[in-house]
């Protein structure tokens, strides 16, 4: 559509939107309304029965419900931080109330809820309660409006973005008379942050992986916060927000995380909005207004069963009194929020979380994204229509947005202003030295997706688990008869000999490690680190498959053997979206398919396959069928590659 206008592009992207949220809701109709409340709770979309551990009141005086689920304990489930949920209560298999929420935390067979509501529900004490997950309509509502108000824009600094990002507008720099210098970070990661201070328009922070991306993102905040009082600091996940509100604080920033925390560390609490506002030298008052506008609901429903003229005028006198102290709490609760972000030097949320009500009508001179190569556009223009300019952060080489609809993928909604953005000249900068893995595990990355761009930084260089332990190994499946299969309900492909095999090769690995529990690894944030020694810190171990069912296998048949679930602490079981953002000493990745008709299907998403190959720090171990692989350019060229660096293995050497 290069030769359509923005406004043009955005309605376009408007009805691409429609179909996806169409496609959403028809997936929620199949995976939970037609099925069974027993089906829902197996396919992990639902927790029944809960036990209630504590019921109290968060910030707006919203009801907050801790519970326990009682059956399926520790399985996998759908229910995240920030999703959105429908909580109900049942008395003899029949509905007797329900009220919406959204998840604020989960961990392991725990969860809090923060309901819709001011009040406890009465069903939620005379019933047996669970919870559902629920169709979340209010993201797409923010994402349309939000696109209607870039296409409407008139003579205004939204418009001028709109044909800077969208059109042929050119970005303008300032430059200036000297260089930005930092002692922690490499020339390239410099030069980044220089460019992101001189943009007027926009800027592109282009991280390969374990390039320091989120290390130089921080440092562009820190600087530009001490040229602007403040900024937004956004990211199309909670886990990223939250990253990046951690290592914000770190550099001695103040900042105040908007949403709902996916982590529960305190380091992170201490700057949630919720905290912030507790911590208010007012917030005691506050606390007592609720306390009696409740006070003063429950006395009025001890009338409401009397029909004197009295008790109707007494009760309307309490209801009255309930209303006036619910008002009174809503406007100091408003001037806290309001004094407490004020304070803020940065502000963080996802970026469907800025249009919440704390943020409302407030502007900032400078946006910055992160992950906005994951991140549609339509949520990004969110954001965008709060600030005078944008930096984005991300690598379009990696993970895409999550668009459900095959229609709305193929006809553009998953092209991302990152990457319009990191075609404009002189708009992108890409970090090229990496800190996280050995060279061999790099290379082949380096020359397929960054033209061959990337360095090793020298103390990741040559590091292995070891003498006589090689940083690649590729474990050749053809010929052994390893079929793969499909699973009947979700149609994903898995394969339980290449996992069999897979589980024995680590086991025989872990077996020539004389202390797996004992070896150093580097940090996570990929700093250049001069002559620091790294942290101390135990061995880790990822094992990824591109296809759930197959990750489904590994973890059944990892936890059904004694010797492997020994090492239970130091091994990840995951997707490849599961591991982004995320590095293991070691990682194995079982590549699943295996037919006579050469078909990889999901595996053609190279940008997910990259990922894969970039977690390894130490040793990268791939398992699959050569074969079925070979037909495919990309699997090809990975294969001449292992060729080259000597790494290929045959399945035979590991069989029984």
């Amino acid at each position: 559509m290069s030769d359509t206008t923005p406004r043009e592009r955005l309605q376009h992207l408007k009805r691409l939107l429609r179909i996806e949220q169409e496609e959403d809701l028809r997936l929620y109709h199949e995976q939970v309304l037609r099925r069974s409340l027993k089906e829902r709770c197996d396919s992990g979309v639902a927790w029944f029965p809960l036990a209630i551990q504590r019921v109290s009141y968060g910030l707006g005086g919203r009801v907050v419900v801790d519970v326990e689920r009682t059956t399926h304990l520790n399985k996998h489930h759908l229910l995240a931080s920030g999703s959105q949920v429908l909580m109900f209560g049942m008395v003899d298999d029949k509905a007797v109330g329900d009220g919406t929420g959204v998840v604020y935390h989960v961990h392991e067979n725990k969860m809090r809820i923060v309901l819709a509501s001011e009040n406890v529900p009465a069903w939620l004490y005379a019933s047996r309660v669970g919870v559902n997950l629920s169709f979340d309509d209010k993201t797409y509502k923010d994402m349309n409006a939000a696109l209607g108000r870039v296409i409407d824009a008139k003579n205004d600094r939204l418009s001028e973005l709109r044909e800077l990002l969208m059109g042929n507008a050119v970005p303008r720099f300032r430059k200036w008379d000297y260089a930005y210098t930092h002692p922690r970070l490499n020339a390239s990661q410099q030069v980044a942050v220089q460019r992101a201070l001189e943009a007027e328009d926009v800027a592109v922070i282009h991280g390969p992986p374990g390039t320091g991306k989120t290390t130089t993102l921080v440092q562009a905040i820190n600087e530009t916060v001490k040229r602007e009082r403040q900024v937004l600091v956004c990211a199309a996940s909670n886990n990223a927000v939250d990253l990046l509100t951690l290592k914000c604080a770190e550099e001695g920033l103040i900042v105040v995380r908007i949403g709902n925390p996916a982590r529960v560390e305190e380091i992170l609490h201490i700057h949630t909005l919720d905290v912030a506002v507790q911590r208010h030298e007012d917030y005691d008052n506050l606390r007592k207004m609720r306390r009696e506008a409740e006070d003063a609901r429950k006395n009025a429903e001890k009338w409401k069963r009397s029909f004197t003229e009295e008790a109707r005028r007494k009760r309307g006198e309490l209801h009255r009194e309930a209303s006036e102290l619910s008002r009174m709490a809503s406007t100091l609760e408003d001037y806290i929020i309001y004094q407490t972000l004020q304070r803020a030097q940065v502000i963080s949320t996802t970026l469907t979380g800025v249009g919440a009500r704390a943020l409302e009508g407030r502007k900032f001179t400078t946006l910055f994204i992160d992950e906005a190569a994951q991140a549609l556009t339509p949520a990004c223009w969110i954001a965008i229509a709060r600030a005078e300019r944008v930096i984005f952060a991300g690598d379009h080489r990696q993970l895409p947005p999550t668009v459900k609809a095959i229609q709305a993928d193929r006809e553009g909604l998953g092209k991302t202003l990152f990457e319009e953005s990191q075609a404009k000249p002189h708009v992108s900068v890409m970090l090229n030295e990496q800190y996280r893995m050995h060279e061999q595990i790099m290379q082949f990355s380096s020359d397929r997706f960054y033209g061959g761009g990337l360095t090793a930084a020298p103390h990741v260089r040559l590091w292995t688990l070891g003498e006589g332990h090689a940083p690649v190994e590729f474990v050749d499946t053809a010929g052994c008869g390893y079929e793969e299969r499909s699973d009947s309900e979700t149609l994903s492909s898995y394969n339980p000999e290449e996992a069999h095999l897979l589980l024995r090769h680590l086991a025989k690995l872990l077996n020539k490690l004389e202390e797996p529990a004992g070896y150093f690894a580097q940090g996570e944030d990929g700093a250049a680190r001069d002559a620091e020694m790294p942290a101390p810190r135990r061995l880790s171990i990822g094992l990824i498959s591109p296809y759930k069912s197959q990750v489904k296998t590994l973890r059944e048949q990892f936890y059904s053997s004694p010797m492997l679930t020994t090492y239970k602490d130091l091994v990840t079981i995951n997707t490849v979206d599961g591991f982004q953002g995320q590095e293991r000493d070691i990682i194995y990745i079982s590549l699943t398919r295996s037919n006579k008709r050469g078909e990889i299907g999901f595996l053609q998403d190279v940008r997910r396959m990259n990922v894969a190959l970039t977690r390894a720090r130490k040793k990268l171990v791939v398992v699959g069928d050569s074969a079925t692989l070979a037909k495919n350019p990309f699997y090809a060229a990975f294969l001449d590659y292992i060729d080259r660096i000597d790494a290929y293995h045959t399945a035979w050497e590991w069989m029984e």
